[in-house]
């Protein structure tokens, strides 16, 4: 339920303010998504504001009808690893947590920082002062203060094996201040237009935990006691299986009704890869709601009176595949990588798997995102250039490749294309299917790999996505190459505010990128979700945040 981010239409206001710097509109159109109710209409990746925004008034209106009570039944198709977002590879059970700040849309439909477990922050070049919300208690009664938030940040930045240091290594080390039990003061090494971003409920590393759990427990035990702010309390896990949580009845905030959240009495996450199957099991009233409908499948979701569809206009789950650089001869000999990203064809992968809800994709990018710009090489589908470079690799007579791919049913069927395609040009590709664990412990962590496929998720700002599979410590930077003009692009673009700069930095990290050639942007899907007609409230949600705190079963 997690984590990388895309804003398709959503930076469109930002790219507005580019003027003449503005990119040519996209070549390749996006799919136009089915309308979200109350959702927003675009979002700018913003520069660090000075001081955080204040919500507006609200405006008088009749109290809507909600329900309490009952218990939600979701499918989830990766399986958790840690619940211990800091630790995490994978998704971690947001529900059980609250982040500093909030990645929503404003009043006026605009995506930034909103205010979370921090009522207000101030920033002043490198200085941050967090003003803390008071009156938030953790699950097992210890109390939210700057303390805490102190502590959480320090093992973000300092754990060796923390997934937030793509985010928490901008903090100066000595440079937290505790002023009162209710501020805390930060220091970053740099000016950062990403920071706020990525502490938020955009990322999965940002979840707060309790420090007295994690002494109690230590890291390998917390799982079974995993202790949080957030809106749900932990039950039950069960590896492979489901997850349990129920209502936390101290939760800070309030429901429409001017009652704490969350409306639900809990949620009972079943973990189940295929996607067949998670859609067979809402249709037959077995589960409320799952995410990542196949596009063949949508009529059927959408014809159902007894299901609600969702496709949301701001994100996107991006396919992509990967060269080990580590790897002879693939990792050294970039002719023949290049010859690779020519045989694709990312059309036909876009026609065939997205059925309606995909698109090819040309960069890691999405249109519309801060960054994103035309003018940025690409790789297309050119078979007889594909050939001549492996000649000119000095494999003309063929090469083999042997690809790590997860066993979701999609992910399969889009090796077996790549296969096809590769084929054409002379690599003989091999499959080597496996499970999201196994293929986290082949790829990310044992270094087992020649190339591998994989998906993200759309990123709330530029600077955190290409961090995380460019940076050579980056958390998905699964290719093990380092390239010092691509890291010193990257904290060009991070530590500077001014948009119209930042948008031309981005330009040129992904120029870098293109010449190094261990990426393949493949295709783009869109967010999508399927619920039960009886599940109301569901808002607009970033990637797998999805706000369950505050929708409700309708009797």
């Amino acid at each position: 339920m997690r984590g990388s981010i895309y804003l398709v239409t959503a930076v469109l206001v930002v790219l507005g303010l580019l003027g003449a710097c503005a990119p040519a509109a996209p070549t390749v159109a996006p799919t136009k998504p089915a309308a979200v109710p109350g959702g927003p209409t675009a979002a700018p990746v913003p520069a660090a504001p000075t001081i955080a925004p204040k919500p507006p008034a609200p405006t008088p209106t009749a109290a809507p009808k909600v329900n309490r009570g009952g218990t939600l039944r979701v499918a989830v198709q990766n399986e958790w690893n840690n619940m211990w977002g800091t630790l995490s590879t994978g998704p971690t059970p947001y529900m059980l947590y609250d982040t500093i700040v909030y990645w929503q849309p404003d009043a006026k439909g605009l995506w930034g920082p909103q205010p979370a477990l921090a009522e207000s922050w101030d920033i002043q070049g490198k200085e941050i002062t967090f003003k803390l919300r008071k009156g938030v208690k953790f699950h097992d009664g210890t109390d939210w203060n700057a303390e805490a938030a102190r502590w959480n940040l320090e093992q973000q930045a300092t754990l060796k094996k923390s997934v937030a240091l793509v985010v928490t290594d901008q903090l100066d080390p000595k440079g937290f201040q505790v002023v009162d039990d209710y501020t805390l003061k930060v220091t970053l090494k740099y000016p950062s237009a990403s920071f706020l971003t990525g502490i938020s409920d955009a990322q999965v590393y940002g979840l707060i935990v309790s420090k007295a759990a994690i002494d109690k427990l230590g890291e390998d035990k917390y799982q079974d006691g995993p202790v949080g702010t957030g809106p749900f309390q932990f039950v039950e896990w069960k590896r492979n299986d489901h997850l349990t949580v129920k209502r936390n009845p101290n939760y800070w905030r309030k429901g429409d009704d001017g009652q704490p959240l969350p409306y639900l009495d809990g949620i009972n996450y079943r973990f189940i890869v295929d996607d067949s199957v998670r859609l067979l099991e809402l249709k037959s009233g077995n589960i409320d709601f799952i995410e990542f409908v196949q596009g063949k499948d949508v009529p059927s979701v959408k014809a159902s009176p007894d299901l609600s569809f969702m496709e949301v206009d701001w994100l996107v789950l991006a396919r992509n595949m990967l060269f080990n650089s580590q790897r002879e001869p693939w990792g050294t000999n970039k002719k023949l990588r290049q010859a690779a990203l020519y045989a694709i064809d990312r059309e036909a992968l876009a026609k065939t798997l997205g059925l309606g809800i995909g698109r090819p994709a040309k960069y890691l990018l999405a249109p519309g995102t801060l960054g994103y710009d035309e003018s940025v090489p690409y790789y297309w589908y050119d078979l007889n250039k594909a050939k001549q470079l492996m000649k000119e690799a000095g494999y003309p007579d063929g090469v083999d490749l042997d690809i790590t791919v997860h066993s979701r049913e999609i992910d399969q069927r889009q090796a077996q294309m790549l296969q096809q395609m590769f084929a054409s040009a002379g690599i003989r590709a091999n499959l080597t299917i496996v499970e999201r664990l196994a293929w986290v412990q082949r790829v990310r962590e044992g270094n087992q790999f020649e190339a591998a496929t994989r998906q993200g998720n759309s990123g709330a700002d530029p600077d955190i996505e290409m961090t995380t599979l460019w940076r050579a410590e980056g958390r998905a930077a699964y290719t093990r190459y380092k390239n010092p003009e691509l890291e010193k692009c990257l904290d060009d673009g991070r530590s500077e505010y001014d948009v119209k700069k930042r948008h031309e930095i981005y330009k040129r990290c992904q120029t870098i990128s293109y010449e190094d050639a261990f990426w393949a942007w493949l295709w783009d899907q869109t967010y999508n979700y399927a619920m039960s007609s009886k599940l109301k409230g569901f808002p607009p949600a970033w990637a797998g945040n999805w706000r369950h705190d505050v929708v409700w079963l309708e009797r």
